[in-house]
């Protein structure tokens, strides 16, 4: 059989020889290939739909969890607000909205269980339609409660401050009803249904991982079968074809490295080898022309590279010419990021700002509201206690014992204060938040009449960490003389910008003198920063803030609102803060900034500010 097959592959040419082996090879690799990726896609296809189908059940369930917290959240913040209408209000409202989102997501998971496939796994096709079951009368009779209560609070808003006592702790009592603590089952129910949904999430993805390594063997495979046919189709033709090739190597070898052209090969078939050895003879009767066109080419080439290099060298002078005034372009530009990022510095400070405020201010009013009732109750009970210590003035050794334990007396005392301490603790909280608040005016991006005295306090309430003592300095005193100004029309998140910057150069400055003189000096000449304000007329208002640091020379005050221009060390300063301020009391608010200053005798900045003056678009 293999003599008969290579006698009938002696009669045909070359070309139909590799193309007939190459063709039952690739047949093989694609039909495998094929079968692979068909099957693998099957099972790809159904590893995507359960994937969808799991990623859509655990957004769902995830949403009507949130809903439910954030329901659960504002619920408990009704209670603190109570004293607050227009809060209690809008308190109330976000829980009209969750309300709607939950029956709107309760719905959607209804319809979504109406499509659910037949390969999802029995146990967990149950557990999501017996939870709708057992929890589906919960939201609207929790609701339902919490609308009743909201009643009773806007009665008892209505009449005394004692009737909204008793709402809040009708509300209280609530809180911890058994209703709603079943109305945080569901949340419970729901960690349980999402952990179960992620599970199917991870089978369909091991579904997946499956397909593709099956599809890798099927197309392994079918490419190892067609290496196999290659490599019998490659013993039966190299013997048809591999001989007069080697004969026509050998010859091709000596004519190279023996440069001898006047070999010739010999030709023996009329197929492609026979073909290739006649064009290779008539090659080599080419050779020695073509070394004779090459050394005249090697020469020419020669006076090329001679006229390229002189090309390259003016080339490099060009280039040298478009790198200098790209590093000039790079340079403005460098200096254009530096003044956008100094001016969105204080903004994105404000915007930080507004969101620290905003998430501390809830959980401390929730506090505060309840210190009022933690008193209460603490009272009632010292008194109670009170009460047995006089008609019971002999306990027994038991109660004798515990009391000496718990140091009864110490606690009577100080459990008081302890709470004291608490109130003025969330009090100064709020205070804190409230100036906070005011300092990043995030909700005033166009004009808007302000008080620049808030302003001002604002901003040194950010800075009060600087001005406070500290082991490295001493405390820096801040004067206040205000005088009486109007409202301004300005952009206020700006001006707060610009009294930063100022108030900031001043307690620089003031550092910088302390850390070069004793205690006792400071003690004789304490640090202090004075900030007055006055009316200037009608039209405008003059803010003046002055500190009695080391002052400046005449040349570094002509210099003080330059851009990029600063005295303090690299790495501290960008020199941008005084130039931006100056832009916006300036170009933005249409004002005046000027600087006083004398050396060993402090600087002043005077700012002029209009009252009012047309709106302008920030730039």
């Amino acid at each position: 059989m293999p003599k008969v097959a290579f006698n009938w592959l002696s009669k045909i040419n070359v070309g139909k020889k590799i193309g007939l082996g190459y063709g039952l090879a690739l047949g093989a690799a694609v039909t495998g290939t094929l079968i692979g990726f068909s099957v693998g896609g099957q099972y790809q296809q159904q590893a995507s739909k359960q994937e969808e189908h799991t990623r859509n059940e655990v957004e769902l369930l995830h949403q009507l969890q949130a809903q439910v917290l954030q329901i659960r959240t504002h619920q408990q913040q009704l209670i603190p607000l109570s004293q607050f209408p227009n809060q209690f209000e809008e308190e109330y409202a976000h829980i009209l909205k969750h309300q709607a989102e939950i029956r709107g997501t309760w719905q959607k998971l209804k319809a979504f269980l109406e499509n659910q496939p037949t390969w999802i796994d029995p146990v967990h096709q149950q557990q999501i339609p017996a939870f709708m079951q057992k929890s589906q009368a919960i939201p609207d009779s929790y609701l339902k409660e919490v609308d009743l209560l909201v009643k009773q609070v806007r009665q008892a808003q209505q009449i005394s401050p004692i009737e909204i006592e008793r709402s809040q702790k009708s509300f209280l009592t609530f809180t911890n009803s058994k209703l709603a603590l079943s109305f945080d089952g569901i949340s419970d129910d729901l960690v349980g249904l999402i952990e179960e949904s992620y599970t199917e999430f991870r089978k369909a993805d091991e579904l997946s991982n499956q397909a593709d390594e099956i599809s890798k063997k099927i197309v392994s495979g079918s490419i190892g079968l067609s290496i196999f046919i290659a490599t019998i189709l490659a013993v039966l033709t190299s013997r048809a074809i591999s001989q007069p090739i080697q004969h026509l190597t050998q010859v091709a070898r000596r004519s190279t490295q023996e440069s001898k052209f006047d070999i010739r090969a010999d030709i023996t078939t009329q197929d492609e080898i026979g073909v290739l050895a006649n064009v290779f003879n008539q090659l080599i009767d080419s050779v020695q022309h073509l070394l004779e066109q090459q050394q005249a080419a090697n020469l020419q080439l020669a006076t090329q590279n001679e006229t390229l290099e002189q090309r390259v060298q003016e080339r490099t002078g060009e280039l040298n010419d478009q790198n200098q005034r790209l590093q000039a372009l790079l340079n403005q530009l460098h200096q254009t990021q530096v003044q956008m990022i100094q001016s969105e510095k204080m903004s994105s400070l404000g915007q930080l700002v507004a969101g620290v405020a905003h998430e501390i201010n809830n959980p401390v009013n929730f506090i505060h509201g309840n210190l009022a009732y933690i008193q209460e109750y603490g009272d009632k009970l010292l008194n109670l206690v009170k009460l047995y210590e006089r008609y019971y003035p002999q306990p027994v050794a038991e109660i004798l014992k515990e009391s000496e334990t718990i140091e009864l007396e110490f606690l009577q005392e100080d459990l008081p204060k302890l709470l004291s301490s608490m109130r003025m603790g969330t009090n100064r909280i709020r205070e804190i938040v409230l100036s906070l608040r005011n300092f990043s005016r995030l909700d005033e991006a166009e004009f808007k009449a302000v008080d620049i005295h808030e302003g001002i306090d604002s901003t040194l309430l950010i800075l009060q960490y600087r001005l406070k003592a500290n082991p490295e300095c001493s405390e820096i005193n801040v004067i206040r003389e205000y005088g009486e100004l109007p409202l301004v029309e300005c952009y206020a998140g700006q001006i707060n910008q610009a009294f930063m910057n100022i108030l900031a150069n001043a307690i620089d400055a003031l550092e910088e003198v302390n850390a070069n003189r004793t205690s006792q000096e400071v003690k004789e000449n304490p640090s202090c920063i004075r900030i007055r304000t006055s009316r200037m007329g009608e039209e405008s208002v003059k803010i003046t803030i002055a500190d009695n640091g080391s002052g400046m020379p005449e040349h570094i005050k002509q210099q003080i609102f330059d851009p990029f221009f600063t005295t303090k060390p690299a790495g501290k300063g960008t020199g941008m803060g005084m130039s931006i301020s100056h832009q916006i009391i300036t170009e933005k608010h249409s004002g005046k900034l000027e600087c006083f200053s004398t050396l060993e005798a402090g600087t002043e900045f005077v700012m002029q500010i209009p009252v009012r003056r047309h709106i302008r678009k920030a730039i």
